[in-house]
């Protein structure tokens, strides 16, 4: 009966909204194949198994700046992960595909020697269709700290031979389509310079839980060299964060819902318009 009732609408949407329920039908169609894909070929029906954030940092306790609260930004515990990774080696030179605004690359920045961004250039925004606004803000964070080098090209076409260096750890947070995965992948792995370096994605959930981004996480596994590599890949729990690491920790398909840690928050805001 309830399917009924919907019949007429949707016959509605049809010749009213055609062009956004194609979108949407499209969509649906990706990102299904994009499980399927997950499922068959990776035999991963949940998604990745997760690495508790307290395995990875036994006594985090970290400090974030320049979050803005804002649309199209990681969250808090996605840059504490950053920065806390970056922390496990020396000089620490660090690569980011898709910075925007530059909250998380102004963070590691702190705590890394060199600091590289691989982001759209304003010509390449404006001809994907962002808002003037989006563009204008473009590295607002970063653009002015000495160790960020800035690299304004899309970075699923952009020659990493010329950078001549590789990389102790690289975040993945550019396209997040399939396919933008799959190379962005292919590229970062290519850019670690040992079997110590980390990768870490981002958006591999649509939220914090169980809500698994299945075209990011096709990207990332059809992206990757080979199984040996996808058995270290794992998502990282209370973030939108995946990482690949070459070491062992405990992994596990937690329960949903139920707490197994707690956060302390200090909150302070400052005006800077």
């Amino acid at each position: 009966m309830k399917n009924l009732k919907l019949l007429f609408p949707f016959l509605r949407l049809c010749f009213t909204n055609t062009s956004e329920l194609l979108k949407n039908i499209y969509q649906f169609t990706v990102v299904t194949r994009s499980k399927n894909l997950v499922i068959r070929k990776y035999n991963l029906p949940k998604g990745l198994p997760t690495i508790d954030l307290l395995e990875l940092f036994p006594n985090l306790d970290e400090t974030v700046e320049n979050y803005t609260f804002l649309e199209g930004t990681s969250r808090i515990t996605d840059i504490v992960i950053l920065k806390l990774l970056a922390k496990r080696f020396e000089k620490t030179r660090y690569l980011e595909f898709g910075t925007w605004r530059g909250e998380s690359i102004s963070n590691v920045a702190t705590v890394a020697e060199e600091c590289y961004s691989v982001s759209f250039s304003e010509k390449e925004m404006r001809d994907f269709g962002f808002e003037e606004s989006a563009i204008k803000v473009g590295s607002f964070f970063s653009k002015n700290i000495p160790n960020v080098k800035h690299i304004a090209h899309n970075s699923q076409t952009y020659d990493f031979s010329k950078l001549e260096k590789q990389f102790d750890l690289v975040f993945v947070d550019a396209d997040h389509k399939y396919e933008g995965v799959k190379i962005d992948t292919a590229s970062a792995f290519k850019l670690l310079k040992n079997e110590r370096s980390i990768l870490v994605w981002h958006d591999i959930g649509k939220g914090l839980e169980e809500l698994n981004n299945w075209e990011v996480l096709a990207g990332i596994l059809d992206g990757a060299p080979d199984d040996e590599h996808r058995k270290n890949i794992y998502r990282i729990s209370n973030s939108l964060c995946a990482i690949y690491i070459n070491e062992k920790y405990k992994s596990s398909y937690p329960e949903h819902f139920v707490p197994t840690k707690t956060f302390s928050v200090h909150l302070k805001a400052q005006k800077i318009a």
